[in-house]
Order: structure tokens, then C-alpha cells, then sequence
């Protein structure tokens, strides 16, 4: 017994070093004395010594022994089962990773695919946007025939917008304050009113006068004579209606520096000066000596009505229609060239990110698929099949000491001789009673259904050997082939940016 219990302790430990840290069905440990109580081993040797049981003739196992047999073999059919049950568990997982790594893991064509399909949707976008702007050109040509141009038209822009927009503002902010403080004076409520009468006077020099530049100076040359003589008339009627305002407004100043009275109170009556105090009419400005300050206040309105005047003008083209005309050309002009320096980058940009994506997934299969799902479960599996070569080696042990023991017991007791099949075919006592069937002892032929996923540790490591090499050989060779690739798409996009060159 002490024998049986030395050898039990080697195994066990055997059995910790070679699981190691990896997950594996845990077969229970082989209890002899729970087989030989079952069987009353002692007492059962003992009554059959005394009867000279078996036989001495017997060439078969004893009963006992026999049932011996039958506990152990069906404690290693229970054993048997749940590792079978946890096998099943882990079968799935085994074949799925395997199925991942042995695939083809990077596809050019797919690629290929996206690339040509972002190809054709520019070239088709680029094909109507020329399409457009050769219909546009012709526009533009013809209206420069028929107006008598010579040089390509002036595009509005959000930037030519905001300048514009930002001289009238400024003008009209400018006069405002500068009307405001000269005329405040001369207005019963100061400033407050002066405010008001400013206000109305620098809006009609600065809005006015844009409106006049944009759409009656265009037309001073036009080729057209009835609108060139039109904008003349127009012309002439708006410098005598500006000159006609700020002339007036300066003489307001001037009546009031001579009077020293509120202009609106001595129009209406009701000033305390006499008639012939007032030494003029702002009617007729020109009855009014005008003084260096209404001068001033005269010559600030006129120089930015005319320079709001001139903002008109060249706001958008000069000549009217034609900005119109060549902006929707030009704006294709500018998205053609845009789109052609583009779809370089772009292209670009699809490549450099395919090949990241190449190198993460890589990393991905060989980190993830590979070392997390496939190792682990093979080897789980592995430990799981040198488990119960354990096992059955420890089951075969004790059902071997059981049966010695049994016949240790027996032989005390007999007066016959020892049974035929105690001895070998030499006629030696057996030192050797039992052993296991290699179809029950050999965990391929247990677990026949698993058989075929079962790998040793050496072919493990070879096998993540192949694999990773395998994984990083298709990365590699994915990766040449996108960088060939890249450079045919890169002459593509030279002979495409070369078809809808415009400039």
C-alpha cells in the first residue's frame, strides 16, 4: 500500500506541472480504497483463499477481481462524460479560430473595387462638370463677341461680397458721425436730431449711390446706345440731385452760424431773428455763403457718395451681365481644378489608410484570433487528452495494486496451488496483474470525436509558428500588391487630371 501512495504522489505532481496555467478538464483523482472497500476486498480475498477460490485451474479473473474491473471502469465512464461535455464546449471555439486563421485574410480585389468605384463617380462628376463648362465658355464668348470684349469676365466672390459690404459700412458709419457733429448745432434737439437728419442724409449718398454705380454706371459703355445714353441721363440726374443734397445741408450749417437760430424754427416762422436776418434759403443754396465748416460738411457727402458710387460699379463685373454670365463657369472652372488636385490626395488617403488598416488587422489576427481564442482552446484541449493519459495510467495503476493485493490476500489463506492465470507462460508468478486496454487507455481512441482537432505540444508550437508566418506573409504580400496597385491608379489619375485640364 505504501508503494501504491509513493508512486499516486509522483503522478499528481506530474500532473500540476504539465497542466500549467491553461484551462483543462480536471479528471478526479483515482480513490483505491473506495474500490477496494466497495468490493471488500480484504474479506472477499480472505473467504475465497480459504476456499481455494478460484479454482486452481482457472484461466479467468475471480469474481472479485472481475468487479474490481467493473468499479473502476465505470468511474473512468463518468469521467469519460464530463470531460466529454467539456470538450463540446470548447470543439466549437477550436474550429471557428481555425477556420479564421486558414482563410484568406486580406483581399485585393475588394479594394480594387472601391478604388475604381471612387474612379468613376469622379469621372463622372468631372465629365458633367466640363460638359457644363464648355456650354458655359461658349456663353461667355459669344457675349463677349456681341459686347465687344477683349478680356475674360470678373467673378463675384464671397470675399468680393464682403468688401463691398464693408466699404458702404464704414462709409455710411464715417459719415454719419461726421453729419451728425456738424449738423447737431443747428437742430433743436443737438445731436439727437442731427442723428436723425445725418442718418437719412448718409444713407441716401452711401445706398443710394451704390445702387446708382451698380446699375446705371455699368452701362456707360455698354454697346448698346439706347443704354449707354439711358445711364448717361440717369448719371446726370443723380450727381445734380447729390450735389443738390450736400449743397443744401452745408447751407443749413451756414444759415445757422449767421443767425445763431435753429434752421427749422426760422423756416416755420417762428424764429425771434428778422427776415432779413436770414441771410439766404437752404432751398436755393446757392443764395448762402457757405462757411469752411459747411464746406466741409458739403465736400465729406460728396466725396462718399461718389465713393459708393464707384463701390457700385465695381461690385461684380463693371460691365453689366457679364459677371453673371462667366460666374457659374468659373465656378465649375474652379471646381473641376479643385476636384483634379483632389482626387490625388484623396486617392492617397484611401491607400495610406488601407495599409493601416492591413497592418491592425494583422495584429488583430495574430493577438486576438491566434493567441486568445486558438491557443488557448487547443491547448485546453491538449491538456485535456494528456489528462487523461494520466488518469488512465493512474486508473490501470490501482486497478493493478487492487488485484495484487487481492491475490497478496488470497494466496495467505489457499492450501491449493495459485490459479493458472496467476502465472505467466513460463509458469513465474505475474508481477503484473492488470492493465488497461491502449482503446481505453489512449485519449484518440476515447475521444475519437476530437481526435482529429488534437495536436501535441511540439505541433502547437509549430503550428502558431505557421500561422503567424502565414498571417504575416499575406499582410506583406497584400501590402506589395496595394503598392503596385497605387502606382497604376496614380497614372489613371495623371491621364484623368490631363482629360479635364481647362486651364
Amino acid at each position: 500500500m505504501m508503494n501504491y501512495n509513493f508512486y499516486k504522489k509522483v503522478i499528481n505532481y506530474i500532473k500540476k506541472v504539465f497542466r500549467g496555467k491553461n484551462m483543462t478538464y480536471d479528471f478526479e483523482n483515482v480513490k483505491v480504497k473506495q474500490i477496494e472497500d466497495k468490493i471488500n476486498l480484504k474479506e472477499t480475498a480472505t473467504n475465497d483463499g480459504k476456499n481455494n477460490l478460484p479454482r486452481s485451474s482457472s484461466e479467468t479473473f475471480s469474481n472479485c477481481e472481475n468487479e474490481a474491473i467493473i468499479t473502476a471502469d465505470e468511474f473512468r465512464n463518468n469521467q469519460v462524460s464530463k470531460a466529454v461535455d467539456y470538450l463540446n464546449s470548447i470543439k466549437g471555439k477550436v474550429i471557428d479560430s481555425t477556420a479564421k486563421l486558414g482563410q484568406k485574410n486580406f483581399y485585393i480585389d475588394e479594394f480594387k473595387n472601391r478604388i475604381e468605384q471612387t474612379l468613376t463617380a469622379a469621372e463622372g462628376k468631372l465629365s458633367n462638370l466640363k460638359s457644363a463648362y464648355t456650354t458655359q465658355n461658349n456663353e461667355v464668348r459669344n457675349f463677349k463677341l456681341e459686347n465687344k470684349l477683349n478680356r475674360e469676365p470678373k467673378s463675384l466672390t464671397t470675399f468680393n461680397i464682403l468688401i463691398a459690404m464693408g466699404v458702404i459700412a464704414v462709409l455710411f458709419y464715417i459719415e454719419l458721425q461726421v453729419n451728425a457733429n456738424l449738423l447737431a448745432p443747428a437742430m433743436a434737439s443737438g445731436l439727437k436730431e442731427g442723428l436723425a437728419i445725418a442718418a437719412a442724409v448718409a444713407g441716401l449718398n452711401v445706398f443710394v449711390s451704390f445702387a446708382v454705380g451698380f446699375y446705371a454706371l455699368k452701362n456707360f459703355h455698354h454697346v448698346q446706345r439706347i443704354r449707354r445714353n439711358i445711364s448717361k441721363f440717369g448719371l446726370t440726374i443723380y450727381l445734380m440731385f447729390i450735389i443738390y443734397l450736400n449743397w443744401s445741408l452745408g447751407a443749413y450749417r451756414a444759415i445757422h452760424e449767421a443767425t445763431g437760430e435753429n434752421l427749422i424754427d426760422a423756416i416755420m416762422g417762428k424764429s425771434s431773428v428778422t427776415t432779413d436776418a436770414v441771410v439766404g434759403n437752404p432751398a436755393f443754396p446757392w443764395s448762402v455763403d457757405l462757411t469752411f465748416t459747411s464746406l466741409i460738411l458739403v465736400f465729406v457727402g460728396i466725396g462718399f457718395a461718389l465713393a459708393s458710387l464707384i463701390d457700385g460699379y465695381l461690385f461684380n463685373d463693371p460691365y453689366p451681365g457679364y459677371g453673371s454670365v462667366g460666374k457659374d463657369r468659373n465656378e465649375n472652372q474652379k471646381e473641376i481644378n479643385r476636384m483634379r488636385e483632389h482626387l490625388s490626395s484623396e486617392i492617397t488617403g484611401l491607400f495610406k489608410n488601407e495599409i493601416r488598416k492591413t497592418s491592425e488587422n494583422r495584429d488583430l489576427i495574430i493577438n486576438t484570433t491566434l493567441r486568445k481564442e486558438w491557443v488557448p482552446n487547443i491547448t485546453s484541449l491538449e491538456n485535456t487528452f494528456e489528462g487523461y493519459r494520466r488518469f488512465a495510467d493512474e486508473l490501470s495503476f490501482a486497478l493493478d495494486h487492487t488485484i495484487g493485493e487481492y491475490r497478496s490476500f488470497n494466496s495467505m489463506f489457499r492450501t491449493d496451488s495459485e490459479p493458472k492465470y496467476w502465472r505467466d507462460d513460463n509458469g513465474k508468478v505475474k508481477t503484473n496483474y492488470y492493465e488497461l486496454s491502449d482503446e481505453k487507455r489512449n485519449p484518440e481512441k476515447v475521444f475519437r470525436d476530437f481526435a482529429i482537432l488534437y495536436l501535441n505540444k511540439d505541433q502547437i508550437e509549430k503550428k502558431i509558428e505557421e500561422y503567424q508566418n502565414k498571417i504575416q506573409d499575406e499582410s506583406n504580400d497584400f501590402i506589395n500588391k496595394l503598392n503596385s496597385y497605387n502606382e497604376e491608379i496614380n497614372q489613371k489619375i495623371e491621364e484623368m487630371r490631363s482629360r479635364y485640364d481647362i486651364s
